[in-house]
């Protein structure tokens, strides 16, 4: 693992020193620079010390080349695409799995090694959290001993949720992992680690789990902060991936039953006065201060010219939201609009600012997917597939500067036809770049200028409640208590003013029916990869499987990745990614298999 040690290092350089200047750097007095022995000393420092975590964990809605590499899509693709509600539309070589799921078959792709290292970046550095905090003479800051202990417990509770929550990551993608849970130093490095069951993985994480939940607040003072809620909802999870559902209805529902959270049922926040729906006010407005009761944790964010420091671009956006710029028939629309008329704005300047944003079409719903939407007929009453959440139109600003639907002589532009080069299997990408998409991202830059840049600056949502509730309405269908998982699922749909389901209809439809409302209801949210492997690997069953909710599934709901000649009626298909190679190769103290499937 002599990458990720390195990567540690190198992080923790760039941490901890970010507030020196190069003149005070460079001053022979060590206490001038913020290494851990001398930041781990106080409760600042401790709390220093996880702010970096959190800056890692955003890390999976920045650009992956962030991490190198030159991948432009969010780390979040990796999980968000090529699965059976999404597929790549704008692909690049590294990530054609998206879209032809066979050629997942590199063990050096750079996608694979940039989330194996990020994710070990991260338990590193919580481990060296975690064993210092056990240093004498610390000063916690408290008052009273009583004081100094939960102070001491907040910082472990926070970085044990994040190593647990990087070996979630981990152990979805790639399966069985090194398990690490002491600080990597010169003194205790090592060359021969071996691949931990992931049994052995997940009970350290159930452990690390349970932690965060007894010493953090069940609601945070502002869901920018790791909570006892996010720990409750993704012990509930492992639960499930352990085949306890019991377990996984106890731990959730102090969460789903209690008063600290609720599903946003009617308008709010700065979208309010605005067309549109509750669940899209959700994403325009996802913090505590905003009035969300809904949303567990989030991104908080700032454009650059409105703070001096501490913006990071995501690109989210861009991932999920086509490129719609780039059709041949669409890019002729504004060319009445008066800023582009003016020269104030270029065109693609123009055509974003009027439709939300830029996208870049990097992972786009299958036609599949939209379709659950017209569950029983209902058409589109759905609030989650109308024109608030989803692309359907196109806009244009006219002449006199008013807002209109662009349309193609009378006929609207965007649709879920596929074509015949869509399903050609010699093709390399795709590009329909009038296809619909998800709106949840949506950004226009304040800068007219940055009206084509890719990223965006907005506070983005990372887990909501509706999600928890849908995860307990499993734990409950899983012990047979259909009548109350019915009534869970039916919060989350009655909030989008879809139809109701009933006992009957989850007793004929299954887990599949639940699978089918978290992708009405997550799309471009969820990792839906990870969904999918927990299900299908579920009572020890092999995720490989033709027949499981993986491939099946993709068959399908993805017109696409789905096809049997994308490797989806194929057991040899892998699932889980491989191990990156250069950590096969550079652990010479032990010789390293990998997943099935690989080389």
């Amino acid at each position: 693992m002599k990458k990720i040690r390195y990567g540690l290092l190198a992080l923790a350089a760039m941490t901890l020193m970010s507030s020196c200047n190069e003149s005070e750097f460079l001053r022979e007095d060590p206490h001038d620079a913020l290494y851990p022995e001398n930041l781990l000393v106080n409760y600042s420092g401790f709390e220093s010390m996880v702010t970096s975590l959190y800056g890692m964990m955003r890390n999976e809605y920045r650009r992956a080349d962030a991490l190198g590499g030159g991948l432009p899509l969010v780390l979040h693709a990796a999980w968000g695409g090529g699965v059976d509600n999404a597929w790549s539309n704008n692909s690049h070589s590294e990530f054609q799995y998206l879209y032809y799921p066979s050629r997942i078959n590199d063990t050096d792709r750079v996608l694979f090694k940039n989330i194996f290292e990020w994710c070990y970046r991260i338990i590193n550095t919580a481990n060296m959290i975690i064993s210092r905090a056990e240093n004498s003479g610390i000063n916690w800051q408290g008052t009273t001993e009583e004081d100094n202990l939960a102070n001491k417990n907040e910082i472990l509770a926070e970085a044990r949720f994040f190593r647990a929550w990087a070996y979630r990551h981990l152990t979805y993608s790639f399966g069985a992992v090194p398990l690490s849970t002491e600080e990597i130093t010169g003194m205790n490095y090592r060359n021969d680690w071996e691949r931990n069951s992931v049994e052995e993985i997940r009970a350290v994480m159930e452990a690390d789990f349970q932690f965060a939940i007894d010493h953090l607040p069940l609601r945070a003072s502002s869901n920018s902060h790791v909570s006892g809620a996010v720990a409750r909802h993704y012990l509930g999870e492992l639960y499930l991936a352990e085949g306890k559902p019991a377990e996984a209805e106890s731990v959730m529902k102090p969460l789903v039953e209690g008063n600290e959270y609720e599903l946003m049922t009617t308008r709010f926040g700065s979208n309010a006065s605005n067309p549109g729906c509750a669940f899209i006010d959700v994403f325009r407005s996802p913090m505590y201060s905003e009035g969300n009761k809904e949303v567990l944790y989030a991104f908080v964010n700032t454009e650059p010219e409105n703070s001096a420091y501490g913006t990071a671009e995501v690109y989210i956006k861009s991932t999920y939201k086509n490129y719609y710029s780039n059709d041949g028939v669409i890019n002729r629309s504004n060319m009445e609009n008066p800023d582009y008329v003016s020269g104030k704005a270029t065109w693609p300047q123009a055509f974003w600012l009027a439709n939300g944003g830029k996208g870049a079409g990097r992972v786009v719903p299958s036609r599949g997917a939209l379709r659950l939407y017209n569950y029983k007929n209902q058409g589109t009453v759905d609030d989650r597939v109308s024109d608030y959440a989803m692309v359907w139109s196109i806009n244009e600003v006219d002449a006199s500067g008013q807002v209109v639907e662009f349309r193609n002589n009378g006929e609207m532009v965007i649709d879920t036809i596929v074509t015949e080069s869509m399903v050609d299997d010699n093709k390399t990408t795709i590009k329909k770049y009038n296809w619909p998409t998800t709106r949840k991202w949506d950004y226009t830059p304040p800068v007219m200028a940055n009206g084509d840049k890719d990223g965006c600056y907005q506070d983005i949502v990372y887990l909501r409640l509706a999600d928890t509730y849908l995860l307990y309405a499993e734990a409950l269908y899983k012990q047979d208590k259909l009548k109350e998982a019915v009534e869970w699922i039916n919060k989350v749909r009655s909030r989008s003013h879809a139809v109701d389901i009933t006992e009957a209809d989850l007793s004929t439809g299954g887990l599949d029916l639940i699978l089918d409302e978290r992708s009405r209801e997550l799309l471009s949210e969820e990792e839906r990869r990870h969904t999918l492997i927990r299900v299908s690997q579920e009572g020890g069953k092999d995720e490989r499987d033709v027949d499981n909710y993986f491939k099946r599934r993709m068959r399908q709901l993805n017109e696409i990745a789905g096809r049997d000649a994308r490797g989806m009626n194929d057991y040899d298909t892998p699932v889980l990614f491989p191990i990156p190679q250069s950590f096969i190769d550079a652990n010479t103290g032990r010789t390293l298999e990998n997943n099935p499937g690989y080389l």
